[in-house]
């Protein structure tokens, strides 16, 4: 996706913002505002994980900034599957393009998966403050306080393991 600066139109804001800051807003804003809410495949969840994620790194290239600092999880869970039944929530995190197959053949070998979102997180090299280093942000598949709650769930439980 390639935009030029002239087309986009330049936020006020940005201006107190680090580099990093100003991509998220800027990703996080060019996402649709609904989501189909409906329950994905396998093929459907995978497309759109690394679609989203593409175009954040993508949005990352274009500020001059690192797109490894970027990386994306597909979160999903399973009930009804025996002992799955009682995970809120279970994160599968992408690796770098290039090592894409693992990603895929552990997707692959999920047993009826319920696709909740995918958790990005983004780490800001010119953060002043030690929590505002690792921004961990969702975008949800599915609608309603269950798939809500339990995507939240996935993200508080990722920042615990980051700290």
């Amino acid at each position: 996706m390639v935009e030029t600066s002239a087309v986009r139109a330049v936020n006020p804001l940005d201006g107190t913002m680090t580099k990093t800051q100003v991509v998220r807003r800027r990703f996080k804003s060019a996402l649709p505002r609904t989501i189909p809410n409906r329950e994905l495949s396998k093929m459907e969840a995978m497309a759109r994980t690394m679609d989203l994620f593409d175009k954040l790194r993508g949005e990352m290239c274009a500020a001059g900034l690192n797109p490894d600092d970027a990386q994306a999880g597909l979160v999903f869970y399973q009930p009804d599957t025996p002992g799955k039944e009682r995970l809120l929530a279970e994160t599968i995190r992408l690796p770098r393009p290039e090592d894409i197959g693992g990603f895929v053949d552990r997707v692959m070998a999920l047993d009826k998966p319920r696709f909740l979102g995918v958790l990005f997180a983004q780490r800001d090299p010119d953060a002043t403050k030690a929590e505002y280093k690792t921004v961990m942000f969702v975008w949800p598949f599915m609608g309603g306080p269950e798939a809500e709650g339990r995507l939240l769930a996935a993200r508080n439980q990722q920042l615990a393991q980051s700290n």
